[in-house]
């Protein structure tokens, strides 16, 4: 059921992103909704879950609105796998570690997806003009990763498991 509820979570993301942020008043911002939901996800629940959703997603993003199918794909995937492999690694449920994980992974889709579109030709923007742009997202993704993070850990944290039962028995 938390499953369920990730990827509706990433659906309506991805829909804020296509259609409330490209509305004229709204454009200058453009919070990366899903990208901050799957480094949560990932970090929550696993590399495994994080980059199944995230390949799925991103194909929904590439066939809806790519410039070609697969950048999204593979770049939510990748940014998905290393930010819960990784960063998983370290505590799960610290708010220090996921703002730094989420600035990481931003600055980290935003190079790999200019790297790809420039690799096949698709962009001409130069490479000064990304800097600027990701660290614009990365202050942006940001403040909505600390927006989100008491709704994310509440919904998609395990509970806590206890070493010893203390429930019943003879002490």
């Amino acid at each position: 059921m938390k499953l369920a509820i990730a990827f509706l979570m990433l659906w309506a993301g991805l829909i804020l992103e296509a259609t409330l942020f490209q509305i004229p008043p709204m454009n200058v911002v453009h919070p990366g909704f899903v990208l901050v939901l799957l480094v949560l996800i990932a970090l929550m629940r696993g590399p495994n879950t994080a980059v199944v959703m995230a390949v799925i997603i991103g194909l929904v993003e590439d066939i809806s609105y790519g410039s070609f199918i697969g950048l999204n794909a593979f770049s939510y995937g990748l940014v998905a796998y290393f930010s819960g492999a990784v960063f998983g690694q370290f505590l799960r449920r610290n708010l220090a570690v996921t703002f730094i994980n989420t600035l990481i992974m931003t600055f980290m889709y935003t190079w790999i997806t200019y790297g790809l579109t420039r690799l096949f030709d698709v962009t001409a923007d130069r490479p000064i003009f990304v800097l600027q742009q990701s660290l614009i997202t990365m202050m942006i993704n940001g403040l909505l990763v600390l927006m989100l993070y008491p709704l994310v850990t509440k919904l998609f944290s395990e509970g806590q498991r206890n070493r010893y039962d203390i429930s019943g028995g003879d002490m």
